[in-house]
């Protein structure tokens, strides 16, 4: 039975993700994570990079090209 009334200490508060913040967003970050599978040349690229950079590069360039592509009069 999982516990009613957690208890969460300032250390547990700390240790936990926080995300990678982005100053260009002007808007809230989806619920919901996007993926896919890539090729694995494509895969072992963005893998060589850290993770902070990679969520970074892919956030923008994924921006980026809906921006382009998908969205009406941009």
């Amino acid at each position: 039975m999982p516990n009613p009334r957690p208890k969460q200490t300032q250390a547990f508060i700390e240790q936990q993700k926080k995300g990678y913040i982005e100053n260009w967003i002007n808007e809230p970050l989806a619920k919901q994570v996007t993926s896919l599978r890539l090729p694995n040349s494509v895969h072992d690229t963005l893998h060589a990079l850290t993770p902070e950079e990679r969520v970074k590069y892919l956030r923008r360039i994924i921006c980026e090209a809906v921006n382009r592509d998908l969205t009406p009069n941009s």
